[in-house]
C-alpha cells in the first residue's frame, strides 16, 4: 500500500500540479528548449505512474492481492505473481513508453500526409526564387514553411514587399524551423494533447510546447538579426493564416512572442538550465524506481 500511495502522489504531482505551475512560471520562456524536455517528461512520467498504479491495483504484492484484485478475472488470478519484481516494473515503464511512442508516430503520420499535400499543391502554383524559397501570388504578407523532401519555405508576393531585414528575419526564422525539424515537436504534442486530453500534463504541452518551439525558432533566428527587426516582421505576418502541416512565422503566441524580443528577461543560468535537463532526464524513472519498492 506504501508503494501505490507514492504512486498515486507522483501521479497527483506530475499529471496534474507540476504541469499547471509550468505552465504558468515565467521561466518556461526564458528557455524554451529545456521546457519543452520538461513538458516530455512530465507527460512521460505521468503516463508510466498511471500503468504501473492500474497493475499495482489489480495485481498481488508481497502482502497479497492487491486492493482490486477482485477485477481480475479468475483465470488470471493464478498467474498473478506473488513478488512485483524490478524487470517487471521495467517491462511497465517500456510499455507505457511504447504507448506514447504509437500515439506520436500516428500523429507523425498524419502530419506527413498533410505536408506531402501542401507540398504538392505549392510546386503546382507557386513560383521558384532565386534565393531558393517559392512565391505564391498573394498581396496579403506572410511565410511559412513545410518540413519534408529538403523542405520548402514559402513568401507571398506581399511578403516581397517588405524590408529587407523584415524578410530576412522571417527567412532565418523558417529555416531555423526545417534546420531544428520542429515539425516533429509539434505533431507529438499535438497528438498527445489530443488522446491524453484528460490528464492536463499532456493538455497544457498540446498547447504550450507549439508556443515554445516558436520562441526557440526565435532565438537560433537572432543569431543573424536584430530582436526588433524579427518583432516588427512578426506584426507584419501576424494576420496571415498557417496551412496545415506547416509553420509559420506568425504562429503560435505572437503577441507573448513579440514581447519576449522587445523587453526580454535575463538568461535562465546555466547551472538552471542543465539541472532543468537534468531534472527532465531522471523524472521518467521515478514511478519506476517506486515500483520496484516493497
Amino acid at each position: 500500500m506504501i508503494v501505490l500511495a507514492a504512486l498515486l502522489l507522483t501521479l497527483l504531482l506530475t499529471g496534474w500540479v507540476l504541469p499547471r505551475q509550468l505552465a504558468r512560471t515565467a521561466w518556461e520562456t526564458r528557455a524554451p528548449r529545456a521546457a519543452i524536455a520538461s513538458w516530455a517528461a512530465l507527460i512521460l512520467t505521468a503516463t508510466t505512474t498511471s500503468v504501473m498504479i492500474v497493475h499495482r491495483a489489480l495485481t498481488a504484492d508481497h502482502h497479497g492481492r492487491g486492493p482490486l484484485g477482485w477485477l481480475v478475472p479468475a483465470a488470471l488470478k493464478g498467474s498473478a505473481r506473488g513478488d512485483y519484481d524490478h524487470p517487471q516494473a521495467f517491462g511497465l515503464g517500456l510499455a507505457a513508453m511504447a504507448a506514447l511512442l504509437g500515439i506520436v508516430a500516428a500523429g507523425w503520420v498524419r502530419g506527413a500526409r498533410a505536408q506531402r499535400r501542401h507540398r504538392q499543391q505549392l510546386d503546382l502554383v507557386g513560383h521558384p526564387h532565386d534565393g531558393g524559397w517559392l512565391v505564391l501570388d498573394s498581396a496579403v504578407p506572410a511565410a511559412w514553411c513545410v518540413p519534408g523532401d529538403g523542405g520548402r519555405i514559402v513568401l507571398t508576393a506581399g511578403a516581397l514587399t517588405l524590408e529587407a531585414r523584415h524578410r530576412e528575419a522571417v527567412l532565418a526564422h523558417e529555416g531555423a524551423h526545417l534546420r531544428g525539424r520542429h515539425h516533429l515537436l509539434t505533431a507529438a504534442s499535438t497528438a498527445l494533447g489530443h488522446r491524453l486530453r484528460l490528464l492536463p500534463a499532456a493538455r497544457l504541452a498540446g498547447r504550450r510546447i507549439p508556443a515554445l518551439v516558436e520562441m526557440a525558432a526565435d532565438d537560433r533566428a537572432l543569431r543573424t538579426t536584430t530582436p526588433r527587426a524579427l518583432a516588427e516582421a512578426l506584426y507584419l505576418v501576424a494576420t496571415a493564416g498557417t496551412p496545415s502541416g506547416s509553420l509559420a512565422a506568425s504562429g503560435e503566441a505572437t503577441v507573448e512572442r513579440v514581447r519576449r524580443l522587445l523587453a526580454p528577461a535575463a538568461r535562465l543560468p546555466r547551472a538552471a538550465r542543465i539541472c532543468w535537463w537534468a531534472g527532465a532526464v531522471v523524472l521518467p524513472a521515478v514511478p519506476v524506481l517506486i515500483a520496484c519498492g516493497p
